[in-house]
């Protein structure tokens, strides 16, 4: 028996909330993979994305006194609609009509939407001030927390997008990414802490790739390819906190 299926309090928010968070994660992934029925996927990304999401939300409203319950919920609701083109909205009010059937503060409910309503997007536009309030700041950078560095690397290349890629054009891939599009979102930081992490992780991903970038020079190969921008063979990573 399965975490998810262990009787429990039917209105307890928080494993109502991580019941619909995996649901829809589970349904994301048979789609993407193309497995029907209950068989198992070969890798659930969007769980994995989900649970990091809360992981990081809650570190961060620890360090900067946000509302615990309001980012947790927003954390674990944040991708509830993802499937859907305005997954944010969507997502907004899904919480919504999730946490009023729930043992959830019924005065936090329309925060929970705020949050997950702000949190789409992977850069804001240069000079924009901290979103508001705290809790939506805070849903925002461990959002886009979970796409940069070692782990958000393993997690690309786990994924069904990638599964037909050589690893060539796996690098590339990631490599353009975090060279043409994280910069941007470590400079879109709301919270301090967030900027700290998002840095350091930057910087360490740019080191594997560069190291593996290297091993393949190496072995006589460019990785890449007709691509103009390069990535310094000795990036250096950051200490850890």
């Amino acid at each position: 028996m399965s975490e998810f299926e262990q009787a429990s309090d039917p209105r307890a928010w928080r494993q109502v909330c991580r019941e619909a968070a995996h649901a829809q994660s589970l349904q994301e992934a048979r789609a993407a993979w193309g497995v029907s029925g209950d068989a198992p996927v070969p890798f659930n990304y969007r769980w994995e994305h989900v649970t990091q999401v809360v992981s990081l939300a809650k570190r961060l409203a620890r360090a900067t006194q946000a509302d615990l319950e309001i980012v947790e919920a927003a954390a674990w609701l944040h991708d509830v609609r993802k499937e859907e083109s305005s997954h944010a909205k969507a997502g907004a009010q899904a919480a919504r009509e999730i946490l009023a059937a729930t043992d959830f503060p019924p005065e936090k409910i329309e925060a929970v939407a705020y949050a997950i309503r702000q949190h789409a997007g992977l850069t804001r536009r240069n000079g924009a001030p901290p979103l508001e309030p705290i809790e939506a700041a805070v849903l925002w950078d461990a959002d886009k927390l979970t796409k940069i560095g070692v782990q958000a690397l393993m997690v690309r290349w786990s994924s069904a997008d990638t599964r037909y890629l050589t690893m060539a054009e796996r690098w590339r891939d990631s490599a353009k990414f975090a060279h043409n599009t994280l910069p941007r979102t470590v400079a879109s930081m709301n919270t301090g802490p967030a900027k700290v992490m998002a840095d350091r992780r930057l910087r360490n991903m740019l080191a594997v790739l560069s190291l593996w970038m290297r091993e393949a020079r190496e072995n006589g190969m460019d990785l890449r390819g007709d691509e103009k921008f390069e990535v310094s063979f000795d990036y250096p990573g950051v200490p850890q906190e």
